[in-house]
């Protein structure tokens, strides 16, 4: 198969192994199926996204064996530098969660262009020191354009029977190889924005007026979604699928999904199409049947013998399909929602839409509806 679909998400997970997700200004994590005990070691995992401005995130975390849990150790207090194959370096700060930099278009004091090199730097404060190998920008490739047509989606009923109901399959076109005709590597990612409108009723938010929430959430089921230009004998694809999703609340107010398509050099691809060949077996991604995954990242002591992980450079394109409710058939709006016979039940996420995951209350300027 040209393109190569596989869970992002497996039960019993690690959110270690990258990325992915690209990214939609944060770092995907696939979530690997978490057989065995994890192996003590680090895992160094992340990208820079060129653009105008470019942005970068590493996450470094340290493997524990648990006995009841099998998450791993954040690092925090690491030096975490980036380098470009020019020498130019640029130190990384951690906030929010990982260590961050935005680097403005054209800044000569860290050049951000195809055909160079990327690679991560970390020290430790006990010590340690780890690096990645220079991973090669490749030039953007953006899709013509995206749609979404209706169709249908297998989902399961009540008594645990498939059924088949409405739902929209997202589909893309473009170029899939470079105009000098050499090969691109790429990856999709999706993530959608859906509009709801609350309504207060329980205290403290009863006096408040409805107000409208933006939620912004990956797609269901976290697929991704790899192309080898290599596998396929064309220069182009059109209408090329990549996913579908029930019709429910999330198109009753208006829906737009965002594709992020991802232009990755042959080394990051074949680390991608690694994890897609044990995601869907009972494997651990650090012990799966042949062997561990192997990742960019190194100790460069020696003293560590388990250092997992990838960082890449790509460049990101996007393309978004905009849905309105009276093309999804008007379905039933997210609120109100059941609350518990209780007498005196909680406030839940139609009180305060805020409380959903994802929700913002600024409208995004491309949402239309």
């Amino acid at each position: 198969m040209p393109v190569q679909h596989f869970p992002f998400a497996l039960r019993h997970a690690l959110p270690a192994l990258l990325l992915a997700l690209a990214l939609f200004s944060c770092l995907d994590e696939i979530d690997l199926n978490q057989g065995a005990a994890l192996p003590e070691g680090i895992v160094l995992q992340g990208r820079i996204n060129a653009g105008a401005p470019s942005d970068v995130r590493i996450r470094l975390e340290r493997l524990f064996r648990f006995e009841n849990s099998n998450r791993p150790d954040q690092v925090a207090n690491a030096t975490v530098v980036l380098e470009n194959s020019e020498g130019q370096t640029l130190s990384l700060p951690f906030r929010d969660g990982a260590y961050r930099a935005t680097i403005p278009a054209g800044d000569p004091d860290f050049l951000v262009a195809p055909g160079l090199g990327y690679r991560v730097r970390v020290a430790t404060r006990e010590g340690e020191a780890y690096e990645t190998d220079f991973d090669v920008l490749p030039a953007p490739l953006a899709p013509d354009g995206a749609s979404g047509e209706p169709s249908t989606v297998t989902r399961l009923n009540a008594a645990g029977d498939e059924i088949m109901v409405p739902g929209f399959a997202y589909n893309i076109s473009g170029p899939i190889r470079y105009p000098d005709g050499s090969p691109a590597f790429i990856r999709w990612t999706l993530e959608q924005t859906w509009k709801v409108t609350d309504e207060p009723g329980i205290f403290p938010f009863n006096e408040n007026d409805p107000k409208v929430c933006y939620v912004t959430q990956p797609f269901e089921g976290n697929d991704l979604f790899l192309l080898n230009s290599l596998d396929v004998p064309a220069n182009r694809v059109d209408n090329f699928p990549l996913a579908a999703q029930a019709r429910d609340f999330r198109y009753a107010e208006g829906n737009v999904m965002t594709i992020y398509q991802e232009a990755l050099s042959r080394a990051a691809y074949e680390y991608f199409d690694q994890v897609r060949r044990i995601a869907s077996t009972e494997s651990s991604i650090f012990e799966p049947p042949g062997g561990p995954i192997v990742g960019n990242a190194r100790d460069v002591n020696g003293l560590t013998s388990n250092v997992f992980g990838f960082f890449y450079a790509t460049s990101r394109s996007e393309v978004r399909v905009p849905i309105s409710p009276a093309q999804a058939d008007n379905p039933g709006r997210f609120c109100p929602l059941v609350r518990s016979p209780s007498p005196n039940p909680q406030p839940n996420s139609c009180d305060d839409c805020l409380r959903i995951e994802g929700s913002e209350l600024p409208r995004p300027v491309w949402f239309p509806f």
